[in-house]
């Protein structure tokens, strides 16, 4: 199966030109609640695949790779619990400097899906993502044959980094639902990548994230930045949930910067806001974002110094926005439709500069952000 690349639909949103207009106030957003940080340790026992969890699921391994070349991928393997029966996903999305563009995702028999011994490395078919216990990294390889393939190593910068136990409880038990997520916010990427043909260097820098969602149909809608330059690097990990549900926290967000190759800070009272939207009447019926602002707040891992960033764009660069129901088996479809109105993501690939302040000193990171909006229900 086959994401929309190169669509109408893509090329015609925004319908109408967006005049830029003023940022927010930052006194004015109401920010996500904010998580009390009593440990970011990591280990490998974090990035352990489970496969068995209290309620339906979904556990993902992500891998993001900003090449030097220009090319942009996002390499994803995906365990699920939702519907009748578990099931597998491999995508592997590639965007080259010129608008080259290739995406596929497949299904394979769950019966292929190999897990190593220790339970941190997996073969699937023509995919595989093996773990080094040495560097605590990856090698990944996702072989979509002579258009398309990602040989790639990754190893971090600064390791990995949860947030606690790395457990965001929707309600107080995790059999109501639950997300955990576990990132390495930035490393150093060597290998392959071929697109369209073409092969070029993965010379890069690279982001990891490994996310299971219990009950991923109570979520309204996920917001995701992955900034990355040579030696720094800004991520966002952020979900709302519906206003009236009586969940534990309306809106988390977990945010990291990393400075000269070391994790800075690791923050989780931010916000993306929504300064623009345009209705995409033809393709989802949701208010999409036409210009954007992120907050980022927290403290420095080392010394506690007060750590703010902040982000502003209007988006020129939609690569993609994606009917998710279109692109899942027929069971699974079914099964999603009876909890989420319609799921729906839009991705950008942008330049960007995030204005940092770090105690008394102030200095920018510009590069190109990866930018995805997912929406899972209308906002009521």
């Amino acid at each position: 199966m086959s994401w929309l690349f190169g669509t109408e639909e893509v090329k015609t949103f925004p319908k109408t030109p967006v005049v830029r207009q003023p940022d927010p106030v930052a006194s004015d957003i109401l920010l996500s609640d904010e998580l009390s940080i009593e440990s970011l340790a990591a280990t490998s026992d974090d990035v352990k695949w489970q496969l068995e969890y209290p309620t339906a699921a979904t556990e993902a391994f992500t891998f993001y790779i900003t090449a030097d070349s220009g090319i942009y991928v996002l390499a994803q393997m995906v365990y699920s619990t939702l519907g009748l029966a578990p099931s597998v996903q491999m995508t592997c999305r590639l965007y080259g400097p010129n608008k080259e563009k290739f995406a596929q995702t497949l299904a394979p028999a769950t019966t292929s899906f190999l897990l190593s011994d220790d339970k941190l490395s997996v073969t699937c078919e023509q995919f595989s993502i093996n773990h080094n216990a040495a560097t605590g990294g990856y090698h990944i390889l996702f072989n979509l044959g002579e258009e398309a393939t990602v040989d790639a190593v990754f190893e971090p910068a600064d390791g990995l980094f949860k947030v606690n136990d790395g457990k965001s409880l929707y309600h107080e038990t995790e059999t109501e639902g639950y997300i955990q997520t576990a990132y390495m916010p930035k490393a150093k990427v060597t290998g392959s990548i071929t697109l369209k043909g073409v092969k070029s260097d993965a010379k890069g820098s690279g982001m990891f994230l490994r996310a299971i969602q219990c009950k991923p149909q109570c979520v309204q809608k996920f917001n995701f930045v992955n900034l990355q330059t040579a030696n720094d690097a800004v991520m966002l990990y952020e979900f709302e949930m519906p206003k009236d549900g009586g969940y534990k926290a309306s809106c988390v967000s977990i945010g990291a910067i990393v400075r000269n190759g070391k994790t800075l800070a690791v923050t989780t009272k931010n916000k993306s806001v929504f300064v623009q939207k345009q209705l995409d009447e033809d393709f989802s019926g949701y208010d999409v974002p036409t210009q954007l602002f992120y907050t980022w707040n927290g403290k420095t891992k080392e010394t506690g110094e007060d750590v703010r960033i902040e982000m502003s764009l209007v988006q020129t660069n939609l690569v993609d926005k994606i009917d998710v129901l279109a692109e899942l088996p027929y069971l699974l479809r079914v099964f999603i439709q009876t909890f989420i109105t319609a799921p729906f993501l839009y991705q950008w690939f942008e330049e960007v500069t995030a204005k940092v302040t770090v105690g008394s000193e102030e200095f920018e990171i510009r590069g190109k952000a990866f930018i995805e909006c997912s929406f899972l229900m209308a906002e009521y």
